[in-house]
């Protein structure tokens, strides 16, 4: 089959309009489904959220005088973000939506949603070169309605976003494949780009999309200067995003080299088979069936209409990205997301397989209405972890402290409270401390080590005295095996606190946060310090931030 034979149909055509209109349509009941006031559950997911908000501050004051003093004076009144230490580009999409429709959760899954349309629809456009129309719609929705991709569709994390840019990365490729068009070459060099600039992971398939073109293309491909000045141009953008993961993605670095409390070593036979284990969880069992039956179809020729290289992408993309994924010691289910487009494929070309058999004519018909029910399956009985409490605390929070205070945080999900404090509390003078940073040193996660002071426990009344504190929220029995954080708890049942308010903690999932407790100190509250001292021991550095005007 060649170009001539079957031209590609125009994007406004009937059948692309009406398949951009059903995964719109999965996509609204996902988002729907989402948490969407402050429910955060994945300790990530605020910080992500209030990166975007960092970067919406920036535009709108413009700190180019000492932009670094901007920042550390933010931090030091919302000390939750991790702008650097992960690649920018979602912060920098979503600070416009910000900017346009106003600081919400709703408003950065909202970011996400969009993401996961774009998803659907580069996955419609990268089946529609092996399927027909509804074929490559099934496609599309067995992505969305798999459980792993319906969850992090709906947590304000960067593994869809990533993975939306990574399929379009692949539609291009593909195409420059097919047609060795100059435009299809800079944009899937363009498109891949982004993909690394939202999650450095989806470097794993650069493999697979490389071998595509060349065995598509030819060896010969290698003479043409546009190809050398795309592979350029490429490795220029990418070289700024090398330097700020060098400088300050150390823990991302070290998960790849060795942590103690990783799943399964790469050392192990356990470690090599973690996320073959995990994909039931992933998909179900009935799908993972499905893909194996597609993946043999469309190798014997049944299934899809495959040019030279793009059955054997799809095949390494699975194979290096697994390896890769076995080989970092972090293992967790959603760094697995980027094997589900080839297997999302599979999947719908055993759906068009099995259904033909039943009528060549009725077979993509019946794969995409199963694609459908899989979505609205998933939708039904995929239930979202939320956890609520920490938006009521914050807006509890704003009521009680006195103008240009201090608020002292103690608890798991310091990121869910800032990013509330920030967004509903309606309080910009206030600044929010995190009792962590006050008496430990943690590197990333407590499991990876953690200093603590030995301050007495009227030393720790003092200091929270003389960071202006006013009110201090409170996870009971928070880290209360470590001595400075059981001190901190005696203090606050001690006189120089009175407890003033228990908010409960509401999750569908197993927490070990249950409640939150809200003190008040007693006599008068110290006037806030003009600057902050905070230890990021995440990137060796110690900060001082000047108290925002």
């Amino acid at each position: 089959m060649t170009d001539a034979e079957t031209p590609p149909a125009p994007w406004y055509a009937t059948h692309n309009i009406f398949a951009v209109l059903v995964i719109a349509l999965a996509v609204v009941a996902l988002y729907a489904t989402s948490p969407l006031h402050g429910a955060f559950w994945w300790s990530d997911a605020p910080r992500h959220g209030l990166n975007g908000i960092f970067l919406k501050d920036a535009l709108t004051e413009l700190p180019v005088g000492d932009p670094k003093g901007f920042a550390f004076a933010w931090y030091a009144q919302y000390p939750a973000l991790t702008i650097l230490f992960y690649p920018p580009l979602f912060y920098v999409t979503s600070a416009p939506a910000f900017l346009l429709f106003g600081e919400s959760h709703a408003v950065a899954q909202g970011m996400v949603a969009l993401h996961l349309l774009g998803l659907g629809v580069g996955m419609y456009a990268l089946a529609l070169a092996w399927l027909p129309p509804l074929g490559a719609l099934a496609a599309a929705l067995v992505l969305l309605g798999l459980p792993e991709i319906a969850l992090w569709g709906r947590q304000v994390m960067l593994e869809i976003p990533a993975l939306c840019w990574l399929v379009w990365a692949a539609v291009f490729a593909v195409r420059h494949g097919r047609t060795a068009g100059t435009a299809s070459l800079f944009l899937a060099a363009a498109v891949l780009l982004a993909a690394l600039y939202t999650k450095v992971s989806m470097i794993f398939a650069i493999p697979a999309l490389a071998l595509l073109l060349l065995r598509a293309r030819g060896f010969g491909m290698l003479a043409e200067r546009r190809v050398w000045l795309a592979a350029l141009l490429f490795l220029a953008g990418l070289a700024p995003l090398v330097l700020l993961t060098l400088q300050f993605g150390q823990a991302n670095v070290q998960s790849v080299v060795e942590i103690v409390d990783t799943a399964a070593s790469r050392k192990t036979l356990e470690g090599w088979v973690w996320y073959a284990r995990a994909l039931p969880g992933m998909l179900g069992w009935l799908p993972l069936a499905l893909a194996g039956l597609g993946l043999v179809a469309s190798l014997l020729g049944r299934a899809g209409a495959w040019r030279r290289g793009e059955r054997t992408m799809l095949v390494l993309w699975v194979v290096v990205s697994y390896l890769a994924l076995s080989f970092i010691e972090l293992k967790e289910a959603r760094h697995g997301v980027i094997l589900l487009v080839p297997i999302a494929a599979w999947i719908a070309c055993g759906l068009v397989w099995l259904a033909g058999l039943a009528g060549r004519a009725q077979g993509p018909a019946l794969a995409a209405g199963a694609g459908a029910a899989l979505v609205a399956l998933t939708v039904a009985t995929e239930a979202v972890p939320r956890v609520d409490g920490y938006e009521e605390a914050a807006r509890r929070v704003a009521a009680l402290a006195p103008p240009d205070s201090t608020v002292l945080f103690s608890g798991k999900r310091d990121g869910s409270f800032v990013f509330s404090m920030r967004t509903v509390s309606g309080r910009p003078d206030l600044y929010t401390a995190r009792a962590d940073k006050l008496l430990l040193t943690v590197a990333v996660r407590r499991e990876l080590g953690v200093g603590q002071r030995e301050d007495t426990e009227e030393e720790i009344l003092e200091r929270i005295r003389d960071l202006g504190v006013s009110v201090v929220v409170a996870q009971r029995d928070f880290w209360t095996d470590l001595a400075a954080m059981a001190r901190l708890q005696h203090v606050l049942d001690g006189p120089g606190f009175e407890e003033i308010g228990r908010i409960p903690v509401v999750a569908n999932v197993p927490t070990e946060d249950r409640e939150l407790r809200l003190y008040r100190i007693r006599g008068e509250v110290k006037p806030r310090p003009p600057s902050f001292t905070i230890d990021l021991p995440i990137i060796g550095r110690r900060i001082e931030g000047e108290a925002r005007p």
